[in-house]
């Protein structure tokens, strides 16, 4: 009998929980999570400005994570998700202090996966609302899923 209970409870411990639920309850965000590099132009003969974004889906199934540039040293500005669909993510980033701008800004993404891709465009605005201080395209990578 003792053999019985503890087969049970050892089996129990190691089955796997209902991860439907989970994998279910956000939907695409899943899609766009991960580690991405890129790098934003603000023009065709811009070079770009490198960056790293890592994304996770969060407890309560949005699509939170941090941008960190790579060629400066600047704490990551965080990024939280405003709209997910299968075709596209809106990000907002910051409020952080853009050296490019040399002001507080929020930066607004709108993104499309394709294959490990992630390409779109963004818009920067004043930390406290206005109008569009600088706007562009970025390309990146998936680097980790």
């Amino acid at each position: 009998m003792r053999t019985l209970l503890c087969t049970a409870i050892v089996l129990a411990a190691c089955a796997p929980g209902d991860r439907s639920r989970a994998s279910t309850s956000a939907g695409p965000a899943h899609k766009y999570a991960g580690t991405w590099e890129g790098r934003s132009f603000r023009s065709a003969s811009d070079t770009g400005t490198p960056w790293r974004i890592v994304t996770a889906v969060a407890s309560d199934g949005s699509l939170r994570g941090t941008l960190t540039y790579t060629s400066v040293t600047a704490p990551p500005v965080p990024i939280r998700a405003r709209d997910v669909s299968d075709s596209a993510v809106v990000n907002e980033i910051g409020p952080y202090h853009s050296i490019i701008a040399n002001a507080d800004v929020v930066t607004t993404t709108t993104g499309k996966v394709r294959g490990d891709s992630l390409n779109g465009t963004f818009e920067m605005r004043p930390a406290g609302g206005g109008n569009v201080i600088m706007s562009g395209n970025f390309r990146s990578k998936r680097v980790v899923p």
